[in-house]
């Protein structure tokens, strides 16, 4: 006996798609926007940080002109989220925040690796001016450190032996100068 074969109607395809889409997919991320692997922060008793997991459009880390959300990913921590947003703000609300100007303050969260500063005080740091994380308002490059008391510190950009960054195409424009004004000394013992 021939047995009949079934195919999914293209109709249903769509459908499929939107309650797919209405299950929670994260935004997508604007991290690595050259697609030459600027993407990993590294902390020395977590390895690399991926601040783009899912690869382009993925899960990965949102800079905006006000906070990060998103995830990274991390294979000896697990999920990072950079905002309760991703989540719940249920219980404790958390995220990491930018200024306007790339200067990043807040907590992430890890289950495995516990809170995360953005911005530590000055008694963490120690004096160390890599203390605290900035984005370059210009090139969208990530710079400085953060502090985790469970996971050390984690750093965003290294031009060493072995060199790694994470870069956004978030930008801040920058005020160029002035155009049209002009400044002349004046003589102070002149009459007007």
């Amino acid at each position: 006996m021939r047995r009949a074969t079934q195919r999914a109607s293209p109709r249903f395809v769509p459908l499929a798609v939107i309650v797919l889409l209405a299950g929670g997919v994260a935004i997508a991320e604007n991290i690595d926007p050259a697609h030459d692997g600027s993407k990993y922060a590294w902390a020395e008793n977590l390895g690399w940080i991926n601040a783009q997991p899912g690869g382009p459009g993925g899960p990965g880390v949102q800079v905006s002109d006000s906070d990060l959300t998103g995830w990274a990913w991390s294979e000896n921590a697990g999920w990072i989220s950079l905002s309760c947003t991703n989540r719940s703000c249920a219980g404790e609300a958390f995220g990491v925040t930018n200024d306007g100007c790339g200067a990043l303050a807040g907590y992430a969260w890890s289950e495995n690796a516990g809170w995360i500063n953005f911005a530590p005080t000055p008694g963490v740091c120690g004096g160390d001016p890599t203390c605290g994380v900035k984005i370059s308002p210009t090139t969208g490059i990530f710079s400085g450190r953060t502090w985790s008391e469970n996971a050390g510190w984690i750093t965003f950009s290294s031009a060493g032996p072995n060199p790694y960054r994470v870069a956004t195409s978030w930008r801040r424009a920058v005020p160029g100068p002035a155009t049209g004004l002009t400044v002349t000394k004046a003589d102070p013992l002149a009459t007007p």
